[in-house]
């Protein structure tokens, strides 16, 4: 009846009601088919999206807790499985932490913890809401600015003469020297000539 109807439909006829509802059971039914089969096939591209999580994030989550979502795609009903016998197997622990946390008990390294752990919530807030970055991703980011700017000096000493480059490297330096002291940059370097001397010495 369902076929009969979507043929009539094609026609330009009009289904009886009984062959207009077979057909909306059938589409309904297709529809149920498809939903499973994307569910069972969610692109990492999307995981990574609804998560809120890099890619390493979530392979090193896969690895250390066991969770199917290593892969190109993600098994949606195996990973909802794999999460709930991983909460089934941990229920005390977890309970055991919360518990002491909502008990009232107090004590100086309780407070602490309470505090640490509100401490990276926030930091987990605002990595969702993309206002945080980290200190290498801005270092790295500002040494690829330095080297466009000194390429511009390049430029600039061709088309204006020595003077007017050296004016722009002489920017670029005391900028090096900000970064280095910002990021620790230049204590990392510090630490590398050291270990090279000695390696050198051997």
């Amino acid at each position: 009846m369902a076929a009969q109807a979507a043929r009539k439909l094609m026609a330009g006829e009009q289904p009886s009601a009984k062959e207009r509802e077979a057909l909306r059971r059938h589409e309904r039914h297709q529809e149920e088919l498809r939903r499973w089969q994307y569910y069972e096939s969610i692109p990492q591209k999307h995981w990574r999206q609804m998560s809120g999580r890099q890619t390493k994030v979530l392979a090193e989550q896969a690895d250390r807790y066991g969770l199917p979502f290593g892969g190109r795609t993600v098994n949606l009903p195996k990973l909802v499985r794999a999460l709930h016998e991983f909460l089934a197997a941990n229920a005390r622990k977890l309970a055991g932490e919360d518990g002491m946390l909502d008990a009232g008990a107090s004590s100086p390294a309780l407070e602490q913890y309470r505090k640490e752990r509100a401490r990276l919530a926030r930091l987990d807030r605002l990595a969702r809401q993309r206002t945080l970055v980290s200190r290498e991703n801005v270092r790295d980011g500002l040494g690829r600015i330095a080297h466009l700017l000194r390429a511009a000096s390049e430029a600039l000493q061709r088309q204006y003469g020595k003077e007017a480059g050296e004016l722009l490297d002489e920017a670029l330096d005391d900028a090096q020297r900000e970064i280095d002291r910002l990021f620790g940059q230049k204590r990392r370097r510090q630490r590398k000539q050291k270990q090279a001397r000695k390696e050198s010495k051997l």
